[in-house]
């Protein structure tokens, strides 16, 4: 058996999809889904992490055996991980782009950042601070480096991926720990910050040609430069095209199963026809399968299935412990050997690993990522307090409790797009 057989992925998706359908998964439901706007987005980012997953699965199978961090040989092992990051930037840049265009350039900065905070922050530092307890365990807690430079590798990984660094902590390669998928955070920092700059262009009727213009300016970049920042700008881009394509009421009017298969069709281009991780083509081509998962298609059901909808809840600590997991289950040696000298011996402990990542990921979700989302929001809920103040302040100093019910009811937001980044 090859490491890289395609129908191992298939299957171990099935396994992912039928325990993640069973009664305990409950607990990740979102009494906010079926108010979605975008069902189909929440669904995709369950499969998207998977994705990832099995990418960094396969990766690690040749890290066993060589102690090399390369990506799988086979182009539909090494595409997974890529596809999968480029769609989640994508998914960034439609949905805040299209906070944007909706408050006509002058959203709630502070409700924004302040949200961004604490729904990327907790799951961050849960999974960093595991991550050190790893690393010390395994370097005996005793110092084998400095203590300065100790400390200033751990300050950075406590940034919350602000900082575009995964330094080695205490001598032991840390990003190894977390499959090194934290990389991504700090563009989606850049990209909030970008927002500040292009804010602007979401005022007016000319949204789609600023962005339009700025994604040929990345694609051109990309070209000429080769410098991976570019074609993560226009994956971001991409994202926003489809949020001014969609504000603009341009969508096409097709039928569930012509859009599916479109879609699909593009994602199978990509697959067959791909050069590098990150192109361009790669890029445009993804950007038409998102724009029709984003108006008409869902892969003939599956991405608004229950068992979609559960993964994509879960999504970000999914993404996160990915990493804690391979680590956790390779780490034991009787595992880690009997799965290097045997492929088939390696997709079972690829698929113990896969359950483990599902509870642990929906753990995280329960008691760390859904508490951050609600603190955040009591964070940003003094504007509610001030509006009080506003309306009844001719009235009285302080409003009644009644009244206080009433204006806080219509300053809350309306429950139709998912808390999901």
């Amino acid at each position: 058996m090859d490491i890289e057989a395609v129908w191992a992925y298939v299957l171990l998706m099935a396994l992912v999809v039928g325990v993640v359908a069973l009664p305990p998964f409950r607990a990740v439901d979102n009494t906010a889904e079926s108010t979605s706007r975008y069902a189909s987005i929440d669904g995709l980012r369950g499969f998207l992490a998977l994705g990832v997953f099995v990418f960094h699965l396969v990766v690690t199978y040749r890290f066993n055996q060589t102690g090399v961090w390369t990506p799988p040989t086979s182009r539909f092992y090494a595409l997974l991980g890529p596809v999968g990051v480029s769609l989640f930037f994508m998914i960034t840049g439609f949905l805040f782009w299209g906070k944007l265009l909706r408050a006509r350039g002058r959203p709630d900065w502070r409700a924004l950042f302040v949200g961004r905070l604490f729904r990327i922050g907790p799951m961050y530092l849960a999974v960093v601070v595991m991550m050190l307890i790893f690393v010390f365990a395994h370097t005996g807690l005793t110092l084998r480096e400095p203590g300065a430079q100790v400390a200033s590798s751990i300050l950075q990984w406590l940034a919350l991926g602000m900082i575009d660094t995964q330094p080695a902590v205490n001598g032991y390669e840390a990003r190894h720990v977390l499959a090194g998928v934290t990389w991504t955070i700090f563009y989606e920092w850049a990209f909030y910050l970008s927002l500040l700059g292009t804010a602007w262009f979401a005022r007016g009727r000319h949204h789609l040609v600023f962005v339009t213009a700025a994604l040929v300016l990345a694609m051109a970049g990309l070209a000429t430069w080769q410098l991976p920042a570019f074609g993560f700008a226009a994956l971001f881009q991409c994202g926003m095209a489809v949020a001014s394509l969609l504000h603009a009421n341009v969508r096409p009017n097709l039928p569930d199963s012509l859009a599916s298969a479109l879609a699909l069709s593009c994602l199978a281009l990509v697959f067959v026809l791909s050069r590098g991780a990150y192109g361009g083509a790669n890029a445009l081509l993804l950007a038409v399968f998102f724009y029709l998962v984003c108006t008409s298609a869902t892969l003939f059901g599956l991405l608004t299935s229950m068992p979609a909808r559960r993964l994509g809840n879960i999504s970000y600590s999914l993404y996160l412990m990915q990493g804690l997991v391979l680590s956790a289950v390779f780490g034991i040696d009787r595992i880690k050997a009997a799965a290097t000298a045997s492929v088939p011996l390696h997709w079972l402990a690829g698929g113990l690993s896969a359950l483990l990542l599902l509870v642990s990921a929906a753990v995280g979700y329960v008691c760390i990522e859904r508490a951050g989302i609600q603190l955040g929001k009591r964070v940003t809920r003094p504007g509610i307090r001030q509006r009080v103040d506003q309306e009844v302040g001719r009235n009285g100093p302080v409003a009644t409790p009644q009244q206080a019910i009433e204006i806080g009811r219509t300053s809350r937001p309306r429950q139709t797009e998912s808390t999901q980044p």
